[in-house]
């Protein structure tokens, strides 16, 4: 079931560059809020941007940090691992589109994976990892914003 909502996560939010909201349904259908993108990386040859999503489907919900590739026409990075202080984070890995909204721009590349602990954290200190794969590494940042962005975007807190 958790996979099935990070894919849909993926899928809701990905490309999008303002904050979305989709209404909770009453027949248990998925809802959830997509934060903007932002440039999570300050790497010399490569942008990357990232927003936090937060898919609901009854009583599971996941938080994701996706990370997309800002297209720049030469090459597509692909990392297989994230670690944040030496320890390894749950990522995972995109190798394509899922889907894409208003703003086709950029690639998927992969997502984090978030405890509601984590959210709470980051909202105060960010949130930091370095990416690992064939294409090196590469560590990115999103700020606090982000996650205080996505915790007000959810129902009930105006």
């Amino acid at each position: 079931m958790v996979r099935v909502l990070i894919l849909i996560c993926f899928a809701l939010a990905a490309c999008m560059p303002a904050a979305v909201t989709l209404p909770q349904q009453s027949n248990g259908a998925v809802a959830g809020v997509a934060t903007r993108n932002l440039v999570i990386t300050d790497h010399p040859h490569h942008v990357l941007v990232g927003h936090i999503a937060h898919v609901r489907r009854g009583t599971d919900a996941v938080f994701a940090l996706v990370i997309d590739q800002r297209r720049d026409g030469v090459h597509r990075l692909i990392y297989r691992e994230a670690y944040q202080d030496g320890r390894a984070l749950p990522y995972r890995s995109l190798h394509r589109r899922v889907y894409c909204g208003r703003d086709c721009r950029d690639r998927s590349i992969g997502m984090i994976n978030f405890s509601a602990d984590m959210v709470r954290r980051a909202t105060l200190e960010g949130f930091n990892a370095t990416l690992y794969g064939p294409d090196g590494s590469i560590d990115v940042f999103a700020p606090p914003s982000l996650f205080q962005e996505v915790l007000a975007l959810q129902p009930g807190t105006g």
